[in-house]
């Protein structure tokens, strides 16, 4: 078991970007977190109102946005400009290169997202952009599967990843219990957005992250408050 408590993270905070560092990102650099085998980057952002990333761009990366508060706006390359809210999740393939933008498109609240990275399966791919609703804002007390590798989607709702890799999100505002068994060979980590749950006999609370790399069984408890979190399965 591996943990990443929230307040250990890396931090960087601009006048319209308080940003916080799972793994080495940016000026940011601990050669002890330098990702979780394929996971690369988990950044949880808080962008001021009508601010954000100016033009900027990827090459040969799987980069999935999820919305926790507010919206944003993205614009690229491709041509697509869409805006991300609560209950969406976007994934962007860069492949052989893209360049985009990414801003707050409220006026009058902070945007709350996490941006993962994870290393695609192969190198100089098309281009791609895809984002699905995968909840309503509303809807609680589920736990289901939001991103999966493009050859093994059977989820109508979930997002396609150029990656072995799949997301599951779990949401509820109420007291839950779930186990979770791990496939062999595969790799698992657990990031908590909300609220506080014990993982294991081990509580976490949000912000904070859990790791396995055994195939021993997951045990998780929500509290009675409810939580929302990602389990990230990677080879």
């Amino acid at each position: 078991m591996l943990t990443r408590k929230s307040e250990e993270r890396g931090h960087n905070e601009i006048s319209w970007l308080n940003s916080w560092h799972s793994f080495s990102f940016g000026q940011y650099y601990d050669p002890k977190w330098q990702g979780f085998n394929q996971l690369l980057v988990i950044n949880e952002d808080y962008v001021a109102p009508s601010m954000g990333f100016g033009t900027h761009p990827h090459r040969d990366m799987e980069i999935i946005t999820y919305v926790i508060s507010g919206e944003l706006k993205h614009q690229d390359s491709m041509g697509n400009l869409g805006i991300i809210k609560p209950g969406e999740i976007q994934v962007m393939s860069a492949g052989t290169g893209i360049t985009h933008s990414e801003h707050n498109n409220k006026s009058t609240e902070p945007t709350h997202l996490l941006q993962i990275w994870v290393l695609p399966n192969a190198k100089n791919l098309k281009p791609r952009y895809d984002q699905q609703n995968v909840f309503d804002p509303n809807e609680f007390n589920f736990f289901k599967v939001i991103a999966t590798p493009m050859d093994q989607n059977l989820e109508s709702s979930a997002v396609s990843l150029n990656a072995n890799a799949q997301f599951w999100l779990g949401r509820y505002n109420k007291s839950e219990s779930l186990s979770f068994k791990p496939k062999l060979f595969k790799n698992y980590w657990i990031q908590l957005v909300k609220g506080q749950l014990a993982v294991n006999g081990n509580t976490f609370k949000a912000g904070d992250a859990v790791a396995y790399s055994a195939s021993e069984e997951i045990k998780i408890e929500v509290q009675n408050s409810g939580a929302e979190f990602l389990i990230i399965e990677v080879a």
